[in-house]
């Protein structure tokens, strides 16, 4: 095996190396740089590019690619891990969603066309962009707070051959949650969360790289990140890049085929209060959650649309807020049964 080489760094075969991609450069003088760890296996194979904290607040893929490395020895592995525990380290020092000097994510379209000249956070997706180039395999790392179960995204309508697409499905049933199929949502409520297209997983599948996007839980203990690391090992070993069985999650999957029908929009103001655990299949009409007054009395009853699951309920600011909603606030995301 050759010496694995991007950027500035130089990774020997059988050794874990650990360094920065540099992105831009504060008003104050301080140099902000994206860390990388990249596992360049003993045997030729893949190259898995895996991201955390695409948006700020969504720290459990941190986690999970920080416990990751420290399993697996790279004298056994077959391939090249890129690890990105920090992918917007603008919003991750500020525990924010988004970068506060533009605004931006990297859920946007930051990486087909990169921009390295453009505003903070376009820099940094230019210096990420570097490692989709030698990537063959992409996995992006969310989560969603509680009350949410843990599922996985597909984006089959953005992948750029059968080839692409076989190889998706393969990594999502591998990571071992519910796979909902992505697409944007006929009644509009895309505008409230932004088109599927933008998402990197979605973007990467469109340029021949397989891509899958993760929502896993966001909570003090250990299942968010446990969970996170048996789906990257578990994809892993699909890949062929390691020698163990794929594994079963450390929760059950639902049964069935699901597809996104949108996010669930609270018509009166209050105190929001989830009736339904996330994760179970409701039927149309279905009372998911109350919106509550001030008085105690219930303003309204949210139902679900479609039969279906709700993954998560939703707060007033993303990966943060409180279950205070105004009106015509986005409260939950919504996965549709297939018939």
């Amino acid at each position: 095996m050759s010496v694995f080489e991007v950027g500035s760094l130089h990774v020997p075969a059988g050794e874990l190396r650990h360094g920065r991609l540099t992105a831009t450069t504060s008003a104050s003088g301080q140099v902000v740089s994206v860390p990388v760890s990249i596992m360049h296996g003993a045997e030729p194979g893949p190259v898995l590019l895996v991201t955390g904290a695409t948006h700020g607040t969504e720290i459990t893929g941190t986690r999970t690619l920080l416990k990751l490395i420290a399993r697996i020895d790279p004298a056994r592995l077959r391939g090249t891990l890129i690890s990105v525990p920090v992918t917007n380290p603008l919003a991750f020092d500020r525990a924010t969603y988004a970068s506060p000097e533009d605004g931006i994510h990297l859920g946007m379209p930051c990486y087909w066309p990169s921009d390295p000249a453009g505003s903070p956070t376009l820099r940094i997706g230019a210096q990420v962009r570097s490692l989709f180039d030698v990537a063959t395999h992409y996995i992006d790392l969310h989560n969603n707070a509680e009350p949410a179960v843990p599922m996985s995204m597909e984006f089959a309508a953005q992948c750029s051959s059968p080839e692409v697409r076989q190889v998706q499905r393969a990594m999502a049933e591998a990571f071992g949650v519910t796979p909902v199929l992505m697409t944007d949502p006929e009644d509009g409520t895309a505008e409230k969360v932004g088109s599927v297209d933008g998402q990197p997983a979605a973007a990467a599948s469109a340029h021949g790289i397989p891509g899958l996007m993760v929502e896993l839980l966001d909570e003090h203990g250990h299942q968010g990140y446990e969970a996170g690391v048996r789906g990257v090992l578990n994809i892993m070993s699909k890949l062929g890049m390691l020698e163990e069985p794929v594994a079963p999650q450390l929760m059950e999957r639902l049964q069935g085929s699901f597809t996104y029908h949108g996010v669930l929009t609270s018509r009166e103001s209050g105190v929001l209060f989830p009736v339904c655990d996330p994760g179970t299949v409701m039927e149309q009409g279905s009372v998911v959650a109350h919106i509550v007054g001030m008085d105690g009395s219930v303003l309204e009853e949210v139902k679900m649309p479609v039969t279906g699951f709700v993954w998560a309920f939703l707060t007033t600011a993303p990966g943060g807020g409180s279950f205070a909603v105004p009106e015509g606030h986005a409260v939950g995301f919504v996965a549709a049964a297939d018939v």
